[in-house]
């Protein structure tokens, strides 16, 4: 997750072998992409604690605010849903790292997202693990996925 995921050259299991090859958006270093995920990084772990601000926690909006914030000052709106407003709309094959991937929780509308961190893996918050990477084959995942935007070009 650090920047060094690339795909493995000999997976054994090739549903996580990217369907085309993404090269690297212009503009972004090697190391601004190892720097996203150090920042990403020391948030694992850290505990779902709602929307207020008042106390020591995130929800996955606010996680995705942080990371952009801390990594180069980029400010996103509050909400998932106001987010998947922001940047552009990138198909699910052609996810690339750092991109904000969207989900529907609650029905029809945004209500969560992540950032993809490659092998088709994203890091976000969830209410009863805080922030962990999931897999967006896992079957709640996939029956949720809404869309993704990119941010970062």
């Amino acid at each position: 997750m650090v920047g060094c995921t690339g795909y493995p050259r000999y997976a054994r299991d090739a549903s996580i072998t990217p369907k085309e090859s993404v090269p690297m958006r212009g503009g972004l270093t090697t190391d601004e992409f190892i720097r996203l995920g150090m920042v990403m990084r020391k948030y694992l772990g850290k505990p779902y604690r709602g929307t207020s601000q008042y106390h020591d926690g995130l929800d996955c909006s606010l996680f995705t605010g942080q990371v952009f914030r801390e990594f180069n000052k980029t400010r996103l709106p509050r909400t998932a849903a106001e987010q998947y407003a922001e940047g552009r709309e990138i198909p699910r094959r052609r996810l690339s790292y750092g991109d904000l991937v969207f989900f529907r929780t609650e029905r029809r509308h945004i209500s969560h997202v992540g950032i993809y961190v490659g092998q088709n893996e994203f890091i976000h918050v969830s209410t009863s693990n805080g922030v962990i990477i999931s897999n967006l084959s896992e079957t709640y995942w996939a029956d949720r996925y809404a869309g993704a935007r990119r941010i970062l070009e």
